[in-house]
């Protein structure tokens, strides 16, 4: 993740990289007070989020966005101004939010919640959290979960996919395994089950006699988030979900529970 930040004055820049650093702790932050460095660092570094005034000096920040926008056109745009003369020309260039000075965390937070192309991912926390939107993971303690080989991670991503339907387990060999046994399904089963518990979380699997299941209220993930209508979580969801996985792909094509 790499932030702009473009800011004239001093103390505001310092305040609103802080404010930056604080929601996303571990991006680079590219800290300017005009435009000119700011120009010149775009062919090098991918910009995917870009905070900025209106009024940078002599150069307009309509403009710089607009500079920002044709070489990264997923870059989201954030205004932090004083100036609300600019918010309709600012939207319809496509920023996701304007904001007025002061500048304060609950403005950061209203404006991460509507991003419109950054999938933000913050909520790892501690324990067990699953990440659905963009490339599938599986974090425990803010680190991805390694004790998962690759077909009990799909098997896990499977019924999460499922969103607490009991599957069976023919119809989860037939999707994930194709023509293996029976016995080879068991396998991965009985992985998954280890896996969740060296960590003390066996018991999100429900286990039916040929049937497999996820408890769905025993697991933070940003898909069961996005299905119970969490605040800021309809902006999750930019087009991409459980990406390396092609039976995923039909999943918002279909309605949801």
């Amino acid at each position: 993740m790499r932030i702009l930040a473009v800011e004239t004055d001093a103390i505001l820049l310092n305040q609103l990289t802080d404010l930056i650093r604080a929601a996303f702790p571990e991006a680079e932050i590219l800290a300017f007070d005009n435009c000119d460095p700011a120009l010149a660092i775009l062919p090098e570094a991918e910009i995917n989020i870009a905070f900025m005034e209106v009024e940078i000096g002599p150069a307009s920040g309509i403009d710089l966005a607009r500079q920002i926008t044709a070489v990264y056109p997923f870059c989201d745009i954030v205004f932090c101004t004083e100036h609300r003369d600019y918010a309709r020309e600012a939207f319809e260039l496509g920023a996701s939010d304007y904001l007025l000075k002061p500048i304060t965390e609950e403005k950061i937070e209203h404006a991460l919640s509507l991003l419109r192309h950054t999938i933000v991912h913050r909520d790892t926390g501690k324990g067990l959290y699953v990440r659905c939107f963009g490339e599938f993971e599986v974090f425990y303690n803010g680190k991805p979960l390694t004790s998962l080989t690759k077909r009990s991670k799909e098997l896990l991503a499977y019924l999460i996919d499922k969103a607490g339907a009991v599957c069976a387990s023919s119809d989860i060999c037939n999707t994930l395994f194709h023509d293996s046994s029976d016995s080879y399904f068991r396998v991965v089963k009985k992985d998954l089950l280890r896996a969740l518990t060296e960590i003390g979380q066996e018991d999100l699997l429900i286990k039916l006699w040929g049937k497999l299941g996820i408890n769905r209220e025993k697991i933070r993930c940003d898909y069961f988030d996005y299905l119970n209508r969490k605040p800021g979580s309809q902006n999750l969801y930019k087009g991409t979900y459980m990406q390396q996985y092609s039976w995923a792909q039909s999943t918002f094509s279909r309605p949801k529970k």
